[in-house]
């Protein structure tokens, strides 16, 4: 293999594609980057088995060929080069050259033989939509995905195609975040994608313009936008009936500036510790919703005014999981749907149907 490619193009691949290399393994061509040159562009995969990721762009193909060089290794010498070429040549006992300018490294590469395969996804279950409504949808629901390990398809998100209704769910047992869209493509399906590549689709996808394909197997899923492809192994096992969750019925809602609860809980939250987890009580009373909170290092009280239809009540939640679903929801004023102190408070927009999210409350020590 035999290459001149821009340093920023390259810097840039190396970047994405390597949070998809593992950091410590058995087998130490995942702990690389393969590198394939042909037709004039360079692909840069990495892929630990569980995610991967690759890319393709162009440059000066002198010679084809491939290997695998370290991750760590090839990201440190791209950026920390001074020239905006770079020159990379490799022979067939993975004996490697990379030149910037004066500066030249003489490295061992690892036969691409060693590599994994990449597996594929198939395109019989495919849908391609904007940029804008992935990105869209998957910050309405990320941030409720769990970290619990011994309920693994809890840390994904749910994907759910159905009579042109494109669903994403996420859920930790304390929070749940749904959000739908009528779209205008066929199919039918459900997966569980889980949490770290949803984040590296949305880091890639960004804010740019365009569509993401996205193909589903029964084992795999990937994800292709723009010249970049990301492939996921799916979790495995049954997710919560959400539907079921969401309450039907409720006696209180409330209208609530979302910056002002926010700011409000969060000058509240400030004597809230990893030691010191009590809650955030939140009592509603005659269009006044006060904001306390008591722990060994003192006690707070705020307020704001806020829009009151039925009856008063006092409910104390964590405070987190207020302030990101707060965060997530991106909106100036939220309703907010009591059905008593013990029950699910669902958050949902003033305007619109955007979203739906449901929090637990927290009982207090003395109830």
């Amino acid at each position: 293999m035999k290459i001149i490619c821009d340093k920023d193009k390259l810097n840039e691949a190396i970047q994405i594609v390597s949070r998809a290399v593992a950091t410590k393994s058995n087998l130490a061509a995942i702990e690389g980057i393969l590198l394939v040159a042909e037709n004039n562009s360079l692909t840069l995969t990495g892929y630990d088995f569980e995610m991967g990721i690759k890319t393709t762009f162009e440059c000066d193909v002198e010679r084809e060929g491939d290997v695998v060089l370290s991750a760590q290794l090839l990201g440190n010498i791209v950026r920390k080069v001074n020239n905006q070429n770079i020159y990379i040549e490799c022979d067939d006992q993975m004996n490697c050259i990379i030149k910037s300018g004066y500066t030249q490294y003489n490295i061992k590469g690892i036969d691409s033989t060693d590599y994994p395969d990449f597996p594929s996804a198939g395109k019989d279950n495919s849908i391609k939509m904007e940029n804008s409504l992935f990105s869209e949808m998957c910050d309405y629901v990320i941030y409720a995905v769990s970290t619990d390990e011994k309920r693994p398809a809890h840390t994904g998100v749910l994907i759910k195609l159905e009579n042109k209704t494109l669903t994403m769910v996420a859920l930790d047992g304390y929070r749940l975040a749904v959000c739908e869209r009528q779209v205008d493509f066929e199919g039918n399906f459900q997966m569980i994608v889980p949490a770290k590549a949803m984040n590296e689709v949305r880091r890639i996808v960004g804010e740019k313009d365009g569509k993401i394909t996205i193909f589903a197997s029964r084992r795999y899923v990937m994800f292709k936008a723009g010249d970049f492809i990301v492939l996921s192994r799916l979790l495995e096992g049954d997710f919560l009936d959400y539907k079921k969750a969401i309450p039907s019925n409720f006696s209180t809602d409330l209208v609530v500036n979302t910056k002002q609860l926010s700011d409000a809980v969060d000058r509240v939250s400030l004597i809230i510790t990893e030691r010191l987890r009590n809650p955030v009580k939140l009592t509603i009373d005659d269009n006044t919703l006060s904001v306390k909170c008591t722990t060994e290092l003192g006690d707070v009280y705020d307020e704001i005014t806020v829009g009151q239809i039925g009856p008063n009540l006092e409910i104390g939640f964590n405070n987190r999981y207020i302030l990101d679903a707060l965060k997530a929801s991106k909106k100036e004023e939220l309703i907010f749907k009591f059905s008593g102190p013990l029950a699910p408070c669902k958050i949902i927009p003033k305007e619109g149907d955007d979203f739906t999210y449901l929090v637990l409350p927290v009982r207090f020590k003395n109830d």
